[in-house]
């Protein structure tokens, strides 16, 4: 099943037109994204957590957003290769678990995000091993109120397009802790190694026949993207797909994984095709997915292909890390040459900046906050 839409694809071939879209460098900056995981390792290494005062029971990463996702990521090595179980936590407060014995990395590339200094402060009651990832902001000055150490990463690009900054500091201070157990710097830079090879294929200057990541985003165009994780680590990638689709490209995107799919929204695709008749399903896969994962993939491509267009992607790479990062910085491709297409800005975040406009007047501790809002909202229709 194929619903097609007409899309002009030349504004991808073409530099003038590109840069007039990207203002911000989103591409660029996506481009460079090995050089930045290249320089986030050089940072990492300098960068040491605090000696643990107690054995370390559990971690938690908290952060949100773009700043978020190296969580994600390093929870998915932890799981596969850690000594203690490790959540990622976007709330304005720690899990209730949060003790002297629990490893805190705090995560906020401004330094300024409300949320994770409210859960900074939080896990600083509680007696936690604090350390942080940030560019400055707020974050650097309250962890150097309280003597905690700070990975210090360059500042001045969108949180989304930082994710080797955040990321790999976390990852080097979970091995250096003691959380992961083998070090990972070897596999790091096998993955950057083939980062640099796939960007050959999908950069820019790529033209739209030979560039698989550009020839996505057209089949993508006018579609509502379900994007489908094959493996554990391809389900949390999967949702960075779909954040950066909801961030760079201004549409919405939905992701999941299996096995758990199949338990249920599987038969959400019973009258998909009722209900919105433009959908394409990408689904990430491994090529070392054990059979019932492929038994479980193949059936249900046909099902999909009942209301939907079916896209595959595979990642590449020899470690688990290498194949994470590659389908990631390949969903960042698509993310942006679909926005090309759909003749947006990727770097603009306006709604996100209005949302924080209305927050920063709000005072939890006033009473008449509920006024304060209601005013706010009527200047925004």
């Amino acid at each position: 099943m194929s619903y097609q839409v007409a899309v002009d694809t030349s504004v991808l071939d073409d530099a003038a037109r590109r840069s007039a879209l990207d203002a911000q460098n989103m591409i660029p900056l996506t481009h460079n994204f090995p050089e930045q995981c290249r320089e986030a390792l050089d940072i990492a290494k300098q960068f040491n957590p605090p000696t643990p005062r107690m054995p370390i029971q559990n971690v938690v990463v908290t952060g949100l957003g773009g700043s978020a996702v190296g969580g994600d990521l390093l929870r998915v090595l932890v799981e596969d290769n850690g000594e203690v179980p490790l959540v990622v936590n976007r709330d304005y407060q720690m899990p209730a678990f949060v003790n002297d014995h629990t490893f805190v990395i705090a995560a906020s590339y401004s330094g300024n995000t409300e949320e994770t200094l409210s859960a900074f402060e939080d896990a600083q009651d509680r007696g936690a091993l604090l350390a942080c990832v940030t560019s400055g902001g707020e974050l650097a000055q309250r962890a150097a109120h309280y003597g905690t150490p700070v990975a210090f990463i360059p500042k001045g690009q969108p949180p989304r397009s930082a994710m080797g900054y955040m990321f790999i500091p976390m990852l080097m201070a979970a091995h250096k802790a003691g959380v992961i157990r083998r070090d990972p710097t070897g596999d790091l830079q096998n993955a950057i190694a083939l980062l640099e090879r796939a960007r050959e294929q999908w950069n820019a200057d790529v033209p739209f026949e030979k560039n698989p990541a550009k020839q996505l985003a057209a089949r993508l165009y006018g579609k509502l993207p379900i994007i489908y994780g094959s493996q554990a680590y391809s389900t949390v990638v999967a949702f960075r797909w779909k954040t950066q689709m909801n961030e760079n490209t201004k549409i919405h995107a939905y992701s999941n994984g299996y096995p758990e799919m199949n338990h249920n929204e599987i038969l959400g695709w019973v009258l998909a095709k009722q209900q919105v008749p433009n959908l394409a399903v990408v689904l990430l896969r491994d090529h070392m997915e054990r059979p019932k994962i492929v038994a479980r993939v193949e059936t249900t491509k046909r099902l999909f292909a009942r209301a939907a267009e079916v896209h595959e992607v595979f990642a590449e790479g020899q470690s688990l890390l290498a194949r994470m990062l590659y389908a990631i910085y390949f969903g960042d491709w698509v993310s942006c040459y679909l926005a090309l297409l759909y003749g947006v800005n990727p770097t603009d975040i306006s709604y996100i900046n209005l949302l924080k406009a209305v927050l920063e007047k709000i005072d939890e501790d006033d009473p008449t906050y509920t006024e304060v809002l209601q005013k706010e909202l009527e200047t925004i229709g």
